[in-house]
């Protein structure tokens, strides 16, 4: 388990400056903010909202348009407002860790093609970690015997609609798919939507192979232990949580590290610097210290 702790606003080491306003800086929120990511989007990739990947045809294509897209929501943040997905930085970090999933999937199945690889995120807000995922798996697809899909979901229908539609013009939807989840004032039904999804697409797996969790913080521990519960966290799943050490997401740390002390899982905690905040050196001031847990 693991835990997270525009060409011309580029710095001088090819990052991207911060331009933003203060009053847009971290943890700053603001009305209408996703819905005008979304547009700043479609305007940087000069396309029709109705585009789909049909229209990109190659994986390169895909690729291309997929950071396109990335790299469009990161000079966002820098330039407009902060928001908080999980940033290029912590990005790479997921992906190490979804990488060595896939690796310890493929070492412990057979050569036969198409054996399911299930990745589930619980958080979408607007698609940034999706579409950082599904590329992995749309790079891979060529020469891996894996089928791989990431079940992503989300509780607010607003976000969910625009991830749809970011992951759309990213070209990812092959990849990810969308799933919206309901609070009925007591418990969400996030197990129930989880193992729908999965089962509708492939009956032969409920197991889960790499699981990240961005969502309610106040939830990290009680979501996993609800799909711990209900099987779908097993013996070689691998999980990711952002903002271990910013938020203080103290009880699922505590869980994990009891996990590991009782032989039953492997973690560590990740350092890095919470997204867009300004460089990746917090001893030399750059950025706000985070981790991602593993």
């Amino acid at each position: 388990m693991e835990c997270f702790g525009d060409s011309s606003d580029e710095d001088e080491g090819g990052e991207l400056a911060i331009k933003r306003d203060e009053s847009c800086g971290v943890l700053s929120f603001h009305p209408n903010t996703e819905a005008s990511l979304l547009t700043h989007v479609r305007n940087s990739l000069k396309t029709a909202i109705s585009s789909s990947s049909s229209s990109l045809g190659s994986v390169e294509n895909k690729l291309q348009r997929s950071s396109d897209v990335l790299r469009a929501v990161d000079a966002f943040c820098m330039s407009r407002a902060w928001m908080m997905h999980i940033g290029p930085e912590k990005g790479e970090i997921l992906l190490e860790a979804m990488q060595d999933a896939m690796n310890a999937k493929m070492a412990r199945s057979s050569l036969e093609p198409n054996i399911p690889f299930v990745a589930v995120e619980l958080g979408t807000y607007c698609g940034y970690a999706s579409i950082f995922m599904g590329r992995t798996f749309c790079e891979a697809k060529p020469s891996s015997t894996l089928d791989c899909h990431l079940f992503t979901t989300e509780i607010n229908r607003a976000y969910a609609e625009i991830a749809t539609e970011m992951i759309q013009l990213s070209g990812m939807e092959e990849f990810v798919s969308v799933h919206q989840i309901s609070y009925d004032g007591h418990d969400t039904n996030i197990v129930d939507v989880v193992g729908d999804a999965i089962g509708k697409r492939d009956n032969s797996q409920k197991m889960i192979d790499f699981l990240f969790i961005d969502h309610d913080k106040d939830a990290y521990k009680s979501d996993l232990c609800k799909l711990e519960a209900a099987g779908m966290i097993c013996h070689g799943t691998k999980v990711d949580a952002d903002n271990v050490l910013f938020a203080g997401i103290d009880d699922y740390l505590k869980y994990v590290r009891q996990r590991k002390e009782e032989g039953i899982v492997e973690t560590r905690t990740v350092p890095c610097t919470v997204e867009y905040s300004g460089g990746n050196n917090v001893q030399q001031g750059g950025g706000f210290e985070d981790g991602v847990g593993e």
